[in-house]
Formats: C-alpha cells, structure tokens, sequence
C-alpha cells in the first residue's frame, strides 16, 4: 500500500501554512506584520523529499526580505537556482539593500506585485 499523496493534494494541504495574505504583504503600518517572531515556515521543507519539491515553489511564491542577510542569502541562492526566483511573484523589500536588489530583481522575471519600504 502507498503511502504517497499526489503532489496536487499534498500542495492543497501545505499551501495554508505557507500563504502570505494580501493584506500583510501590502500592510504600510510603521510597524511590519513580518517584525513578530513566528516559526520558520521552512521548517516544512525538512519533513521529506516529497514535501520539499512540493513546498519550495510555495514557499518562494512570496518573498520577504527584512534585513541584508537574507538580502544576500537569497542574492547567493538564485542564480545557482534559477527555478527559485521564477516562482517569486510577489517581493516585499523592507529596507536598502544594494546591489544584491539588483541580482535578485533580475533572477525574479515573475513578480506581479512588488512592496519597498526604507
């Protein structure tokens, strides 16, 4: 007996958990809805094989960057994985961060909606 789920059904089950909501992506209060501490969402990508490939393109789908190490984590990551940043669609930005924008900005072909603050 599998145990598999089609990636189709295991994306609807992960989806929820990864979801950036439209109203906390384009959220302009002085304080950030991303400022609180919450749990590491990519926490899910370490439970099997099957739920990282199902789970990595979720994850990248909204992008935010709130300091200038994970400005130049994902400035390292991208162009050694090129799938990354095509799933991007949405990138909030929260501060200057050089020229790792510029890297990220075009391995990110994708992005629909696009949110800066400094």
């Amino acid at each position: 007996m599998s145990t598999c789920l089609p990636d189709e059904i295991s994306s609807e089950i992960l989806s929820p958990a990864l979801k950036v909501f439209d109203d906390m992506f384009s959220d302009m209060s002085d304080v950030s809805p991303f400022a609180h501490y919450s749990p590491s969402t990519s926490a899910y990508l370490l439970v099997c094989k099957d739920w990282l490939r199902v789970a990595t393109p979720l994850l990248y789908h909204v992008v935010v960057l709130r300091s200038k190490a994970q400005a130049n984590a994902l400035e390292l990551v991208l162009p050694n994985k090129p799938a990354f940043g095509r799933f991007t669609k949405k990138l909030r930005v929260e501060g200057g961060y050089g020229m790792a924008m510029y890297t990220i900005l075009g391995s990110a072909p994708n992005i629909t909606d696009l949110f800066v603050s400094l």
